[in-house]
């Protein structure tokens, strides 16, 4: 609020329904609320720095001790004058993780990566397009699988693979996951496919609807498949 006075507050259905299942609860005050978080995850044994952002928060870090956690999901929240945040997730993963780095927004910039890896990053403005370079072999399989909407990031991305001369060779913008259900509206990609020669590689990842900001964040797993893709 930037001005004082009297506001008024609305809640009502979406299309003007009403029935008496249609219950809710509302808190209002001036409750701490995280409204996104970089990074979206951590390693396994590691202890990771997160940036917060939101209103009415106890600091802009925090820190996550995942060195006794299990790959999964853990919930993160904060605490503000006895007051009790909303809660994120937070994912813990078992393979090596790096931080985006920019520039990486054309393949001459391309970061370089070794399979087998989580990269942490966002899509920093409208338009912004990352991109990861890897050297592969024929034959070798290879999945990528972007971890965004289903921890709340909003970014509704688009992954592409390409090769050396910049052919494109797979792309997927929305991949079905039962288990997250229409929440995500499956926003999140996954691609997999087998190399068809030895040589250079590159993984773009944007968001399908040219959105981006600080909290546009994403995970991107980059490796050989595993059991959990397997599964699905």
């Amino acid at each position: 609020i930037h001005k004082e006075g009297e506001y008024e507050l609305e809640i009502r259905d979406a299309i003007y329904r009403g029935r008496e299942d249609f219950v809710y609860r509302v808190a209002v005050g001036e409750f701490p609320f995280v409204t996104s978080i970089f990074p979206l995850g951590g390693r396994v044994g590691d202890v990771a720095t997160v940036r917060l952002n939101g209103w009415n928060l106890p600091a802009d870090e925090l820190k996550i001790d995942a060195t006794s956690k299990q790959p999964g999901l853990i919930p993160v929240c904060v605490h503000n004058n006895g007051l009790v945040s909303n809660t994120v997730p937070f994912a813990i993963g078992d393979l090596p993780e790096l931080l985006e780095r920019e520039p990486n927004s054309r393949e001459a910039f391309a970061q370089t990566i070794n399979p087998g890896i989580i990269l942490n990053g966002r899509i920093d403005e409208p338009g912004d397009c990352d991109i990861f370079k890897f050297e592969g072999r024929e034959g070798d399989k290879v999945v990528a699988e972007v971890y965004a909407r289903r921890l709340m990031s909003p970014l509704d991305s688009a992954l592409t693979l390409t090769d050396g001369v910049g052919k494109k060779l797979i792309a997927n913008d929305d991949h079905e996951d039962k288990a997250s259900g229409l929440v995500t509206h499956h926003a999140d990609s996954m691609l997999t496919t087998a190399l068809p020669a030895d040589g250079t590689y590159y993984v773009h990842i944007s968001d399908a609807q040219e959105k981006g900001g600080a909290a546009y964040a994403y995970r991107l797993r980059i490796s050989p498949p595993m059991p959990d893709f397997e599964r699905r």
